[in-house]
């Protein structure tokens, strides 16, 4: 005959703490009428006093888990997913395109879908899934666009200092609310302390990450006023802030391939010599992703080179287009601008590296003026420089030559005495 082991300990009148081998448990209520927690459950407890008559209930009652369990395990995934959707459920399905084309598709915790439960997507949401890979061809197929429109973001120019605030982006941190007590806690002091530690750890983790925001917001609001005075007052008087200025908002332009900029300010701050150092063009993407027209697959496909040339091309002009619209829209100041670009080489003769420059234009800021910054998009990359003192040797192909650039004494001489003294008021 197996033994069992029990103690009660009294608490408080008509509660009482069962401790036992399988765990601790309470037992509330009067003689003969008690409700019992425990491991196992919570129980209701009849009985009649002198009778030997008792009556007991589980409370918490589970409809057979095991059993559901059982069922569910013989169906397969593709079966259990179907049920789920044909019951007006929903599935969450993550697509991603690797750059080698392969199609993968996984749930909500990162993890892939069977062959099964794939046929079961393609069923009840085929175009949704093939919306998503169109959606994933398109950000792998995003360098090619972003190669050939620029210059789309490029700003007009203006004669007064222009200033945008930005908001502090990190959101205010949340206070947990604070957890309530249970019946355990309030029958077991231990628990209850527990509990109540819970909460202060939490509130005193709460004001540490509010001090901190707070700083932060403090310091970010000092840094914005800071940029407010050098954007809209010292940027007409100081080469440094001029200089401050343009090279934070050149840096923020997300470039679709790296692109360096380099800059001298001249002295009575109405001139400015640009150059730029062009990527090569075996630096830009050799392939375009398609999606099947009836299948759910991704094909790879060359870009031809003569399509891949004009890339460059339009690209190539297109920065000086984005640099030249930071220039005369940042700095009130300069009247005229040299912008020169180049790619680096190795030169053949002696095997050190050089530049070879592609073109090399100036720009004054009446001239500027003359573009129609609303509809950038019907503009031809190639022909605008043309409107300016440019020198290129280019084909139709888009075949470049290497020239040489103007120096900067090019720029006195292409100021006009209105642009002097426009620049020195």
């Amino acid at each position: 005959m197996a033994l069992r082991f029990r103690r009660r300990i009294r608490i408080a009148p008509g509660i009482s703490l069962n401790l036992s081998k399988s765990g601790i448990g309470a037992s509330i209520g009067p003689r003969g009428a008690k409700i019992s927690v425990g491991s196992r459950g919570v129980y209701a407890n009849v009985g009649l006093p002198g009778t030997g008559l008792a009556f007991r209930e589980k409370l918490n009652k589970r409809g057979s888990p095991g059993a559901t369990s059982a069922r569910a395990g013989a169906l397969s995934r593709g079966k259990v997913l179907e049920q789920q959707l044909k019951a007006g459920g929903s599935a969450v399905a993550r697509v991603r395109v690797n750059e080698d084309g392969e199609v993968v598709i996984t749930d909500d915790d990162g993890q892939p879908y069977d062959e099964t439960e794939l046929r079961v997507l393609r069923k009840y949401a085929g175009e949704g899934m093939r919306d998503m890979l169109q959606q994933a061809c398109d950000r792998l197929n995003a360098d090619l666009a972003a190669l050939a429109t620029v210059h789309l973001d490029t700003l007009p120019p203006r004669d007064t200092p222009v200033f945008q605030a930005r908001a502090f982006s990190e959101p205010e941190p949340q206070r947990r609310p604070r957890l309530k007590p249970t019946l355990w806690s309030r029958i077991w002091p231990p628990a209850r302390r527990r509990l109540e530690e819970q909460n202060e750890r939490w509130a005193e983790q709460y004001a540490r990450d509010l001090s901190e925001w707070e700083d932060a917001a403090r310091a970010f609001n000092d840094q914005e006023r800071q940029r407010r005075v050098q954007e809209t007052e010292l940027v007409l008087t100081s080469l440094d802030a001029m200089a401050n200025v343009l090279e934070e908002h050149l840096g923020e332009i997300p470039w679709p391939r790296e692109t360096n900029v380099s800059f001298d300010l001249g002295d009575d701050a109405s001139t400015i010599a640009i150059d730029i150092e062009l990527p090569e063009e075996d630096a830009f993407p050799d392939v375009e992703y398609h999606l099947d027209a009836k299948q759910a697959k991704v094909s790879i496909k060359k870009v031809a080179a003569t399509r891949r040339r004009m890339l460059y091309r339009d690209y190539a002009h297109g920065v000086a287009m984005r640099v030249l619209g930071e220039i005369f829209h940042r700095l009130p100041t300069v009247q005229v601008a040299l912008v020169s670009a180049y790619m680096p080489i190795l030169d053949a003769g002696t095997g050190q590296p050089t530049e070879s420059y592609l073109y090399s234009v100036l720009v004054t800021k009446s001239q500027w003026r003359e573009i129609n910054f609303k509809a950038l998009v019907d503009i031809e990359l190639p022909a605008a420089l043309e409107r300016f003192e440019l020198r290129r040797k280019m084909t139709k192909a888009g075949v470049f030559k290497s020239v040489e650039p103007f120096d900067v004494g090019a720029l006195a001489s292409h100021q006009t005495p209105s642009d002097r003294l426009s620049s020195l008021s």
